[in-house]
């Protein structure tokens, strides 16, 4: 399947997260492809020198978004909000968040849209200022942003991940980077960092791998809204 081929989510599908007051639920109507937004007029606007018109997200603070750490995430989140890249937002979002809500990266198109035409606050977001933040223990950050109609109150945890390719296989998943990474003694008295593979890993040769990756991200687990009095 094309990763850039989205999916229709269930209507009767609610995020809580986003929307407090509407229950998640579920459907069994069958998945229909949603062809992405056009952009040809925004393009066209563009091209005849109309930058007032149109949105041309900054190409530079697009590939320099990061995730490692929470206002590092918002910002990335706010800039794929605004460049319309729903595969980048998507990737914003925990693993406890898209299993609550039943999202993938294929529903994601419909979820998003729902939101925007459900949620007035939700299109003010990419250009929303961030007001406050505090951490809410080791593996969680509260970040308060401001926005029309009230506060944005965006909640975030802190997830380990790793991929390994080796040849012809492929792995990834989550694991605690402690128990995967450890500092001991080297040879000469100093010390050597000793990296501990999945065990499903463990089945490939060490000549045969060509990339481990370790990743340490924040990401978004739910989002509130705080009306103003």
């Amino acid at each position: 399947m094309n990763p850039y081929e989205y999916r229709r989510a269930p209507a009767s599908a609610k995020c809580p997260n986003f929307a407090p007051s509407a229950p998640a639920g579920s459907g069994g109507r069958p998945l229909a492809s949603l062809p992405m937004r056009p952009r040809t007029l925004a393009l066209a606007l563009c091209l005849a020198g109309l930058p007032q018109a149109c949105r041309c997200p900054d190409a530079a603070a697009l590939v320099s978004a990061r995730r490692d750490s929470p206002r590092a995430t918002v910002e990335a989140f706010q800039r794929y909000l605004d460049a319309d890249l729903y595969e980048q937002e998507y990737g914003c979002f925990s693993t406890g968040f898209r299993r609550q809500n039943g999202l993938s990266l294929f529903g994601y198109s419909e979820f998003r849209d729902r939101l925007e035409r459900e949620q007035p606050w939700f299109g003010a977001l990419a250009g929303a200022s961030i007001r406050h933040e505090r951490p809410l223990g080791p593996n969680e950050h509260l970040i308060e942003l401001a926005t029309v109609g009230g506060t944005l109150r965006v909640r975030l945890v802190r997830e380990d991940f790793y991929r390994i390719r080796a040849a012809q296989s492929y792995y990834d998943g989550r694991a605690d980077l402690g128990t995967m990474v450890r500092a001991e003694s080297g040879l000469e008295g100093g010390e050597a960092w000793v990296l501990r593979l999945p065990r499903e890993a463990t089945e490939t040769s060490v000549c045969d791998l060509t990339s481990v990756t370790l990743e340490r991200l924040w990401l978004i687990d739910g989002v509130d809204l705080v009306e103003s009095p």
